[in-house]
């Protein structure tokens, strides 16, 4: 059983951590970025330049710890009442929008001077590998849903009808996803062209996330209230467990995280 719940990605299956607003869609480009980083061939100078970046942007993004912990806080309770909020729970992903934007900024800008401290060459290298990254992850996600699905049953110990309710939330939120898609690549690809652009555009960047802000909370919104409604399906036990799964879940991400971080501050000091 440990080993399944170590295994199992709930939160890509159901969005369990969607009202964090993308923290794990960021973490994982983030570690892309930094893999692609290390398979170029970087001096010394580079090196040392970007590690200054990646650190100075680490401080910059601590002043933000204490509020996301008490967001995390507050979901938290809204999603173990009784009755869904929708009110407050939109409210409280609307100010973490604001919040989010703001250390997301500082990540676009660390971004943008990380890729012009590459030559010419680097940066098409950096541009093609990302575009091979981005098609294997997508493989990679495709594959086998549902052994994501029959693991959550199992570790849940769900019943018949709490499996049927799960599949028509899953259905349901696929569905919302797949309709957003293309939208959503749409808005990648021009946060993108900022930050590779020589000059970066606070405005441009701020008014790609302004007309966008709307579909993104609604998007929000609906996945927290997936997660409510996973919840009020569990009995208490399965949801002291689901608990535990989630917490085991964002541990081993963090870990994850952190051991990246580590391994990618050797390489540029080797």
């Amino acid at each position: 059983m440990k080993k399944l719940l170590i295994s199992l990605s709930v939160a890509s299956l159901l969005s369990i951590s969607a009202y964090s607003i993308n923290a794990h869609e960021r973490d994982q480009h983030d570690d892309n970025q930094r893999e692609l980083m290390a398979s170029l061939s970087l001096t010394q100078h580079q090196k040392e330049d970007i590690q200054q970046i990646h650190l100075q942007t680490k401080q910059d993004l601590g002043i933000y710890h204490a509020e996301q912990k008490q967001f995390r806080d507050s979901m938290h309770t809204l999603m173990q009442a009784d009755i869904w909020d929708e009110m407050a729970v939109t409210n409280a992903i609307e100010q973490q929008m604001e919040l989010t934007l703001q250390s997301r900024l500082i990540r676009a800008k660390s971004k943008h001077k990380v890729f012009n401290q590459l030559t010419e060459e680097q940066q098409a290298q950096f541009i093609i590998s990302r575009h091979a990254m981005k098609i294997k992850k997508g493989n990679q996600r495709t594959q086998k849903p549902e052994r994501k699905m029959q693991r959550l049953v199992k570790a849940l110990d769900l019943n018949s009808d709490q499996q049927a309710q799960l599949l028509v939330m899953t259905t349901s939120d696929k569905a919302q996803r797949t309709a957003n898609k293309e939208q959503l690549r749409n808005v990648k690809v021009e946060l993108a062209n900022i930050v590779r652009a020589k000059q970066f555009d606070d405005n441009a960047w701020l008014a790609v996330h302004a007309q966008n802000k709307e579909q993104k909370l609604h998007m929000a919104v609906n996945k927290a209230k997936s997660r409510f409604d996973m919840l009020n399906i569990l009995n208490a036990e399965q949801r002291d467990k689901f608990e535990r799964i989630i917490k085991k879940s964002n541990r081993g991400n963090r870990n994850k995280k952190s051991g990246k971080y580590f391994n990618e501050e050797q390489h540029l000091s080797s």
